[in-house]
């Protein structure tokens, strides 16, 4: 006669059931988990390494970053700040004036910066500026950016016109508070609307790849989310680097104040 299998109770079955697939989804978790962990000390260490040997350090801020303590951002290590003013010939930044009132209060080197429109002539847009930013231009050279947008591509832009309306703007600019201005720009915009026109005026280039670039380079932004603590919470900015050491850093302030 064969021997009886000892007989379990259904629950106790499904209760080991249960158990594992809860050690399995816990199991999942912690991978993922380990993975968000792992990407995010990889994209640390990969931004680490883009502003290593460049101590000059700031952000460019515009309203959407909200209220800023900008006393707070320089104990955070920051040495420099842009802040958005205008856009064309008809925006102004909605933060600019409170902002520019404010930031004078440290010692952080402060610039402002214009938004290119490319349906805008130069002077329309020189215009603008000069009578809404008036002379709260900081101490750094006058930044202006130079992106599409809208319905403007490579292809659609009208690349001679265009170029005609920058070199304008800057001339203008320049003549006008007798301080440089620097040119934001991607390098593939640099290469076909900047250089081709203006030959001095030097470059405030969008990339990563921060090593290696020439003396007409002043600035770069190297990342979208660059983290400081201000307000007592951490908040992402538009980084910023220094293409120089602080000793000429502080001698293009010096300009800037004469």
């Amino acid at each position: 006669m064969a021997k009886r299998q000892p007989f379990k109770p259904i629950y106790a079955q499904t209760r080991a059931a249960k158990w594992r697939r809860r050690l399995g989804w816990w199991a999942v978790l912690l991978v993922i988990l380990g993975l968000i962990f792992g990407g995010w000390q990889w994209l640390q260490l990969k931004r680490s390494a883009v502003v290593s040997g460049f101590d000059v350090r700031g952000v460019a801020v515009t309203q959407a970053d909200g209220y800023l303590d900008f006393a707070a951002l320089q104990n955070d290590g920051l040495k420099f700040v842009y802040l958005k003013s205008t856009q064309g010939a008809s925006y102004t930044d909605d933060n600019f004036s409170n902002n520019y009132a404010r930031i004078l209060g440290t010692s952080l080197g402060v610039g402002v910066y214009h938004v290119f429109s490319f349906s805008t002539s130069g002077q329309a847009q020189a215009a603008y500026f000069e009578k809404t930013v008036n002379d709260n231009i900081g101490n750094l050279p006058i930044g202006i950016q130079v992106q599409y947008y809208g319905d403007y591509t490579a292809k659609t832009l009208a690349t001679k016109r265009v170029q005609r309306q920058l070199r304008q703007l800057v001339l203008k600019l320049t003549a006008y508070y007798q301080r440089q201005c620097v040119i934001w720009v991607t390098p593939s915009l640099a290469k076909t609307l900047v250089k081709p026109v203006i030959k001095k005026t030097p470059l405030w280039l969008d990339t990563a790849q921060t090593h290696g670039r020439s003396q007409r380079v002043m600035f770069m932004s190297y990342a979208k989310r660059a983290v400081y603590r201000q307000s007592g919470v951490s908040q992402e900015f538009t980084g910023l680097i220094y293409n120089g050491d602080e000793s000429a850093f502080q001698k293009l302030i010096g300009v800037g104040l004469n």
